[in-house]
């Protein structure tokens, strides 16, 4: 037995908007909500902070079924931030676009302000090419989809089977792909070769 449906009906949010902030589908969120599931640690903590309460609040384990405030009582009635949930494309599989189902791994909260220009995923860095720009391997790089970017900016790149991130230079009828780590050489590819998927306007490091 839990409070998350009552907390969450009281706060206005819908299934799907409570879903976007812990990271996770609709469904889970019917299924923590009418008990088919129970709560793991890390998800009660995240509902403990986005509703203000306490874990034994959430859990029907006080006796008062009001929650009492941290600090100013006026905390209590805060809208909740809206946020969407960001697609966070896995490995790309061979001649699937890149935001198809079987790409997708999860669904990361973000500010619904930060993304509403636009199209946006999110894409797991694999290997060391981009430490130069503070980019290292695991790091999470927010993209927003656009067919071309300008010289000197960072990108996700497409070409033959392989998905890259890479500072871009147009050298037309070429475009030279390049890394931010001197162990590797730039790579220069025919315009028609490549696919620009997007623009990267975000580093995450997970944990910090």
């Amino acid at each position: 037995m839990n409070r998350v449906r009552e907390l969450r009906r009281a706060r206005k949010m819908t299934q799907d908007e409570l879903g976007a902030l812990l990271g996770v589908q609709k469904a889970a969120v019917c299924k923590y909500e009418t008990g088919r599931v129970a709560l793991p640690p890390e998800m009660l903590l995240k509902l403990c902070d986005i509703f203000d309460v306490s874990a034994d609040h959430m859990l029907c384990r006080d006796a008062n079924p009001i929650p009492k405030p941290r600090g100013d009582l006026s905390a209590l009635f805060m809208p909740v931030r809206e946020a969407v949930g960001v697609p966070l494309v896995g490995r790309v599989h061979a001649g699937l676009p890149m935001l198809a189902e079987e790409n997708i791994t999860e669904y990361i909260p973000v500010p619904a302000v930060d993304v509403r220009m636009g199209d946006y995923f999110y894409m797991e860095v694999e290997g060391d090419c981009m430490i130069g720009e503070f980019i290292p391997e695991g790091a999470l790089v927010l993209v927003k989809v656009q067919p071309r970017v300008e010289n000197g900016q960072i990108a996700v790149v497409r070409t033959g089977d392989e998905v890259l991130v890479r500072k871009l230079k147009w050298m037309p009828p070429h475009l030279m792909l390049i890394p931010a780590n001197v162990r590797y050489e730039p790579l220069i590819v025919s315009e028609g070769d490549v696919q620009i998927i997007g623009r990267v306007v975000e580093v995450r490091i997970r944990g910090l």
